[in-house]
C-alpha cells in the first residue's frame, strides 16, 4: 500500500466526518427517540410498498398470506415481508433532526436510495433511505423526522432485492392432471398429449410418450425457479422486448390442463394455460439467459439447470419400451422368424410352448418365460431412430395378445448378427434398438424343457 493510497483514505474518511458534522444547521435540537416509529405494532400491517433498484413493488397481506398486488399479481414470501417489518419496527433512532434543520442532500435524503411505504389500521408511516454511514449507521427520513438509525434497513432493501419477495416460480400450481404439453427450442416443436393415463408425442413423431419420462418433466418444470428479477417491461414495450431477445424467443414451454364442470345442465370445458419462453443474453458477454412467463411484465434471469429442465431432448420422452402393457395381461404372443413358428400360450397360471413338435403344447420353461416378458415390457431401448431396420436383416414377427382377445402389439424384430444389438419396431415408424446383452430368446429350443 503506497502512502499517497493512505493520505487519499484518510481524507476520504476526513471528508465523510465532516459532511456528517455539517448536515444539520442547528444541531441543538436534535434528541434521542430510542426506536424510529414509536408504538408501530409490526403484527397489523397489512400493506407495503417498496422502490428501489429502480422497481416499485407493492404487497397485501390476506390473513397470513402475502402476495404482491402491483406491478402484476403473484404469490409472496410471507417470511421475509414479515422479517422487514419487525426490523422496521425496532429499526433505533440514535439521533432525531427536524427535516428543514438538516441538510438533506448531504445525507442522500434529496434522492432517496429506497423509499418504503407501511399501512395498517392504525394509520401509514413513509420511511426514505438515505446514506449509510460507518459504523453500521445510516441516515433515514420519516415524516418531517431525519434519523441517524442502523443500517438494518438498507440491508434488506437496498444492499438486497426485495422483488425476491416475489413467488419465483415460473409455473403456478401444476398438476400431474395436464392435458398438453408443447416444447419448443428453434425450429423443433415437441408437442406431448395424455389420453387417459397415457401419454403420446404427437410431434416430432407420432409414437407413445413415456409417461414416468412426462411425470418427470411436469414435476422439473414446477421446481423451475427465477434466478433474479432484471426488469418490469411496460405493456407494449416492443423496444425492451428485443433488448432481452424475447421478440423471437430461442425456446418456449406451454402446458394446458381442462376441466369439466356442468353449468345449466350442459357439460362445459374450460383450459387454463401457462407458458414460459426465454430469449437471448441480457447484454453481450454476460451469458445471462432470460426468461418471462407469458403474459407477466417480469423478466428474470435463469441459471443452466432450470433451462435445462424446459428443454429436455425429444428423445427422452419417447417410451423406449417394446410393448406399452403390463407383463400381467399378456396372454399369448406369437412368434414367426428364421428359426420357425411358435406360440407361447399362457392357461390357468403356467406357459406352454405350442409348434410343430408340440401341436397340444406342452410345459414351457419358466426362465426363458420369464426373460422373454422383462424384455417386451421392461426394458428400454438404448437409442432410436427413425430410418428403420436394415433391409438385409433377418426379421422375426411377434403378436402379444391380451385375456380379452386384444392385440396388445405386433413387433418387428431384427438382430445384428448372433451376438449383436436388437431392433424393434412396433409399427409407429421408430426403430427402439436395445442392447446385445438383453436377454430375448427368438427360438423355441429356449423354451422347450
Amino acid at each position: 500500500m503506497t502512502w499517497s493510497l493512505v493520505f487519499r483514505r484518510w481524507l476520504l474518511a476526513g471528508l465523510l466526518v465532516a459532511a456528517a458534522a455539517i448536515a444539520w444547521r442547528g444541531g441543538a435540537g436534535a434528541r434521542a427517540t430510542g426506536v424510529a416509529i414509536d408504538g408501530l405494532d409490526a403484527g397489523a400491517i397489512d400493506r407495503l410498498t417498496v422502490a428501489s433498484r429502480g422497481s416499485t413493488s407493492t404487497f397485501t397481506a390476506d390473513g397470513l398470506a402475502w402476495q404482491q398486488v402491483g406491478p402484476y399479481r403473484c404469490v409472496a414470501d410471507a417470511l421475509a415481508i414479515r422479517d422487514t417489518i419487525d426490523v422496521v419496527a425496532s429499526l433505533p433512532a440514535y439521533q432525531s433532526f427536524k427535516a428543514d434543520a438538516v441538510d438533506r442532500a448531504a445525507l442522500g435524503l434529496d434522492r432517496p436510495v429506497a423509499t418504503l411505504d407501511l399501512a395498517g389500521p392504525s394509520g401509514a408511516h413513509r420511511l426514505e433511505l438515505g446514506r449509510r454511514a460507518p459504523a453500521g449507521r445510516a441516515w433515514a427520513q420519516i415524516g418531517d423526522r431525519v434519523i441517524s438509525t442502523s443500517d438494518a434497513l438498507h440491508a434488506l432493501l437496498v444492499s438486497s432485492d426485495p422483488r425476491r419477495w416475489r413467488d419465483p416460480a415460473l409455473f403456478e400450481r401444476l398438476s400431474p392432471e395436464l392435458d398438453r404439453i408443447v416444447l419448443r427450442q428453434g425450429i423443433v416443436t415437441t408437442v406431448l398429449e395424455r389420453t387417459g393415463q397415457r401419454w403420446f408425442m404427437r410431434e416430432p413423431i407420432q409414437t407413445r410418450a413415456d409417461a414416468e419420462a412426462v411425470g418427470r418433466l411436469i414435476d422439473a418444470l414446477s421446481r423451475v425457479r427465477a434466478d433474479a428479477w432484471v426488469a418490469d417491461l411496460p405493456a407494449g414495450d416492443q423496444a425492451d422486448v428485443a433488448r432481452f431477445g424475447l421478440d423471437a424467443p430461442a425456446g418456449s414451454v406451454t402446458v394446458s390442463m381442462t376441466t369439466r364442470s356442468m353449468r345449466d345442465g350442459e357439460v362445459v370445458a374450460s383450459t387454463q394455460e401457462q407458458a414460459v419462453e426465454w430469449g437471448s443474453v441480457v447484454e453481450r458477454g454476460t451469458g445471462l439467459r432470460v426468461a418471462r412467463r407469458v403474459g407477466s411484465p417480469a423478466v428474470v434471469s435463469l441459471d443452466e439447470r432450470s433451462l435445462a429442465a424446459m428443454d429436455p431432448a425429444p428423445e427422452s420422452l419417447i417410451d423406449g419400451r417394446m410393448l406399452d402393457a403390463p407383463s400381467s395381461s399378456i396372454k399369448s404372443i406369437a412368434v414367426d422368424g428364421p428359426a420357425g413358428r411358435f406360440t407361447l400360450e399362457r392357461r390357468e397360471g403356467r406357459w406352454f410352448i405350442i409348434d410343430a413338435e408340440h401341436p397340444d403344447g406342452v410345459v414351457a420353461r419358466d426362465p426363458a418365460i420369464a426373460s422373454l416378458l422383462v424384455a417386451l415390457t421392461e426394458s428400454r431401448a438404448m437409442a432410436m431412430n427413425e430410418q428403420g431396420a436394415p433391409a438385409e436383416l433377418a426379421r422375426t414377427t411377434m403378436s402379444i395378445t391380451g385375456f380379452d382377445g386384444a392385440v396388445l402389439g405386433s413387433l418387428s424384430i431384427v438382430r445384428e448378427g448372433t451376438a449383436g444389438r436388437f431392433g424393434v419396431e412396433s409399427g409407429d415408424g421408430l426403430l427402439r434398438i436395445y442392447s446385445e446383452r438383453m436377454l430375448l430368446p427368438l427360438e423355441p429350443g429356449p423354451y422347450v424343457r
